[in-house]
């Protein structure tokens, strides 16, 4: 089993399941289901065969590929104790999407299956690559998915205006990003990864270069003040648009702390993480305390992320070495509990086509089992 062959699968299911006419929607399902199962199988074997080696596992492709028990070394991809855990929980969170049943898109599952296979195969890319330009593009183009399914299958008339919401903000950060990239490229000569974290840059620079790449994490994360468009992206998307959002596509912003900011421009960190920890425990409260005047279930879910995720960025710059451990561990959790908690709030919305509080006070005796699950 290697990279090579997880790469190859994504392909050819998104391949088949784009030549499939439509109609035949249980075949669809079917080939998601049997192709993620393998993924995850395959996904979850790499990282235990790393714990077995006990070693990490870095892979870098020169001119020649070079086979090991456990890998194809391939240029530009990298498997640690960083992305692992993140490839496993997306793989498992597609395939809870795919299990999922809405009524308003049973009848488009084509088109789903194929937005889903996409977005599990950019995020394996994204979380794998080593080349800072390659992880720009696919860090973009991850937002295709989710807003094709923002926009078809929204659950309000408001739809139109949160996919331009998260458009704008993610436009903002973008390019501010690409710019600082191609700053970084003009200081060091490479794009790739390792070579800049071996580099050094004088701290004028990399302060520079670290609001670029800040701004853009920050609004993926979000991080308040930069939140605006997450509440109206949840309230507006299906449940499992809500379920990506939520529990795979926010940890693109810190992953690409822990994978980019942090080891290129380590002095930053140094001089600034002091300041960032601060003001995000600060907004963190902020986020809590707005939570509380919010009466919509995805508004408050939502709120209660930002908080969360403020708290994983505190953790990306702190100062203590096991920093990276202790944001990848709240990073999953966090990606599990809330992206759990959109499905129940999808199965409620299902049952009773509402999400407001007071519609659901005294019934605590008739919905046991989701009281359970909360």
């Amino acid at each position: 089993m290697n990279l090579i062959q997880t790469i190859i699968r994504r392909i050819i299911t998104l391949l088949t399941l784009i030549i499939l006419p439509s109609t035949h929607t249980n075949t669809l399902k079917n080939i998601s289901k049997i192709s993620i199962l393998f993924i995850l199988t395959q996904t979850i074997y790499l990282h235990v065969k790393r714990i077995q080696i006990n070693k990490l596992i870095i892979i870098i492709l020169t001119n020649n590929t070079q086979t090991n028990n456990t890998l194809i070394n391939i240029k530009g991809l990298c498997i640690d104790n960083t992305s692992t855990p993140l490839l496993i929980l997306t793989t498992i969170l597609i395939l809870t999407c795919i299990l999922m049943r809405e009524k308003n898109i049973y009848h488009t599952h084509k088109t789903l299956l194929i937005c889903l296979f996409r977005t599990i195969l950019t995020l394996f890319l994204t979380f794998t690559t080593s080349n800072i330009i390659f992880f720009y593009i696919m860090f973009e183009r991850s937002i295709i998915p989710l807003i094709i399914i923002i926009g078809l299958w929204g659950s309000r008339k408001e739809k139109i205006r949160a996919t331009y919401y998260f458009l704008l903000y993610t436009i903002t950060g973008s390019i501010p990003l690409f710019l600082r990239i191609l700053t970084l490229y003009t200081h060091t000569g490479t794009f790739n990864n390792i070579t800049l974290t071996n580099t050094h840059t004088p701290l004028h620079i990399q302060l520079q270069l670290f609001i670029g790449l800040f701004l853009a994490f920050a609004i993926k994360t979000p991080l308040i003040p930069w939140h605006r468009w997450l509440p109206l992206a949840h309230v507006e998307a299906p449940g499992i648009g809500s379920v990506l959002l939520a529990g795979i596509l926010l940890k693109l912003g810190t992953y690409g702390f822990i994978r980019f900011t942090i080891p290129i421009l380590p002095d930053t960190r140094k001089f600034i993480s002091p300041l960032i920890i601060t003001i995000r425990i600060i907004r963190m409260w902020l986020a809590r305390i707005n939570r509380l005047r919010q009466n919509d279930i995805k508004r408050i879910i939502a709120y209660s992320s930002i908080a969360h995720m403020g708290i994983i960025t505190a953790a990306c710059f702190s100062t203590n070495p096991i920093r990276t451990k202790g944001a990848i561990i709240l990073m999953i959790s966090h990606g599990l509990t809330r992206a759990a908690l959109f499905a129940l709030v999808s199965f409620l919305y299902e049952r009773h086509k509402s999400r407001l509080i007071k519609n659901f006070q005294g019934r605590r005796f008739t919905h046991q089992f989701y009281q359970d699950y909360y």
